[in-house]
């Protein structure tokens, strides 16, 4: 289940839309994949000089010491580590190449047990 928090309107922002598409099916596909049986929350929030998008789920999470990593190409936690039938490492590399495309940031927090949030933010369009 994919639940949307979208406001009637946000403000603009400048991007690809087949890149900003991309980042968003790779963040949801990752979320699917290693939370599979979790709900899935997507909310967007106009903020004073962004828009900021968060994904949260409340999968098994990821161990902190996976964190730093996780988004270097190729880099997939080891599979003792995780649910899921991984991927190539690339999903998440993408994504951070994505979002530094669009002058954007990208954080990811997670818990054992508790989930994962990923949040993306991209500056206004001016």
């Amino acid at each position: 289940m994919i639940g949307l928090d979208l406001p009637a309107t946000l403000p603009p922002i400048r991007g690809d839309a087949d890149q900003l598409s991309q980042l968003f099916l790779n963040l949801i596909d990752n979320a699917r994949r290693y939370a599979t049986d979790s709900p899935l929350k997507i909310t967007a929030i106009a903020e004073a000089s962004s828009v900021s998008v968060r994904l949260n789920d409340q999968g098994p999470g990821i161990a902190p010491e996976y964190l730093p990593r996780l988004t270097e190409r190729f880099y997939r936690i080891p599979s003792s580590s995780r649910s899921g039938d991984g991927g190539t490492g690339l999903g998440l590399a993408i994504v951070k190449h994505i979002v530094g495309r669009h002058r954007g940031q990208l954080t990811i927090n997670s818990t054992l047990g508790k989930g994962t949030e990923v949040i993306v933010s991209f500056p206004h369009a001016s």
